[in-house]
């Protein structure tokens, strides 16, 4: 039998131990509910980010664009810089290739005898930047990973040369242009995007690169009006300005800008940019390249190529150039021109790949100014 005093210790321990058990209850619940209020909030949260305009998961992306925005990247279009390039006599192995070739170089080419210094070819880097969008698979508009084919036309500008303009004044009743203009298009193709969120814009796919031109020897020369072997035509001190239009799937690209770009310089637009303080003053911010404003401009029957038509097709690789198509040898004739459908020209097209066709360019007329904003009515959406 217990005392009376053991019964009362036994007592107070039963009651301590109760006490510290609902202590320890309490303290369960408290955290539980902690919990469940942050499981809580980490859900909303997470619901929230999904249904905000412009979250993509990367699962959610759209695989290929069908909505495309295209501009000149005028942040870095800062000079014009046109880089002289040498032929690929020195590569290993070429020599062995055509070493039963009769014609001595001096013959064949026309250029001095020291070939590893002779430029055969001039390059011209435009850059550009490019947004794409498109439908994933819940058939909602989404940043794309690639734009499949990119149509892009480019339009460079030269200042006549001194000899040419006294010749065509002797010989012309009327004022001779004081400019060639020339034109090519080329067709990217599997452009690569980035995954870019502007403030305030909704995200995007995004991409910058080069549109590389290049010119031939013998296109320099009757450019520059310079023939002379022993020296290199001029052609870099003659360009003035260029233009760069695109179209997707045979429709125009709109000129969407992200918000916080730079205001436009005189002679500046969205797709174009005069570097002659003279002539951009006259042009302003109009599109000169456009069938309206050729007449003002002599199209001479030279070529410009993309690097598809050039010796160095092999080494563009990837990490310089998006892909062009073809990869190898000009566009065939019959693709449809892409600045038509940005013109709007109802007469003949102007082809780079068709002297005639491009010589009467300057006698077209356009029936109906197509402008980039009325463009957009035909995607989806606008960017």
């Amino acid at each position: 039998m217990w005392t009376g005093v053991e019964k009362k210790a036994k007592l107070c321990k039963i009651f301590l131990a109760k006490r510290l058990a609902w202590v320890y209850i309490d303290k369960a619940n408290t955290l539980f509910v902690a919990m469940k209020i942050k499981s809580l909030l980490l859900l909303l949260g997470a619901v929230l980010l999904a249904a905000a305009p412009g979250a993509y998961a990367e699962s959610d992306w759209a695989t290929t664009a069908n909505q495309v925005a295209f501009s000149l990247d005028l942040k870095s279009a800062t000079s014009l810089n046109i880089s002289p390039l040498r032929g690929v006599e020195g590569l290993p192995g070429v020599e062995d290739i055509f070493k039963d070739a009769k014609m001595s170089r001096l013959q064949q080419s026309g250029m001095k005898a020291d070939k590893d210094k002779t430029p055969t070819w001039y390059m011209l880097n435009i850059p550009v930047h490019v947004y794409a969008m498109g439908r994933n698979l819940n058939k909602k508009l989404a940043p794309a990973r690639f734009i499949r084919e990119l149509n892009v036309t480019a339009y460079l500008l030269f200042k006549k040369p001194k000899s040419v303009l006294d010749k065509e004044k002797a010989n012309s009743q009327r004022e001779p242009s004081g400019y060639y203009m020339l034109k090519k298009e080329i067709t990217y193709a599997d452009i690569p995007m980035n995954p870019v969120t502007h403030k305030g814009d909704r995200e995007r796919g995004e991409a910058t690169f080069n549109v590389a031109l290049f010119i031939p020897r013998s296109t320099a020369s009757m450019l520059t009006d310079s023939y002379s072997i022993a020296t290199d035509p001029p052609i870099d001190k003659l360009l003035v300005g260029y233009a760069v239009v695109a179209s997707v799937n045979g429709e125009p690209c709109s000129d969407f800008t992200p918000s916080g770009s730079t205001k436009l310089a005189q002679g500046e637009t969205r797709n174009s940019k005069i570097f002659d303080k003279e002539l951009a003053s006259r042009v302003s911010s109009s599109s000169w390249w456009k069938t309206t404003g050729r007449t003002k401009f002599d199209e001479p029957d030279v070529d410009i190529c993309s690097i598809a038509e050039t010796p160095y097709a092999l080494f563009y690789s990837g990490r310089y150039y998006p892909r062009v198509k073809p990869a190898f040898g000009s566009v065939p004739q019959e693709t449809p021109s892409s600045a038509d459908s940005e013109e709007g020209s109802t007469g003949s097209s102007s082809s780079s790949s068709s002297p005639s066709k491009r010589r009467s360019s300057t006698t077209t007329s356009d029936s109906t100014d197509t402008s980039p904003s009325s463009t957009t009515e035909s995607y989806d959406s606008s960017l």
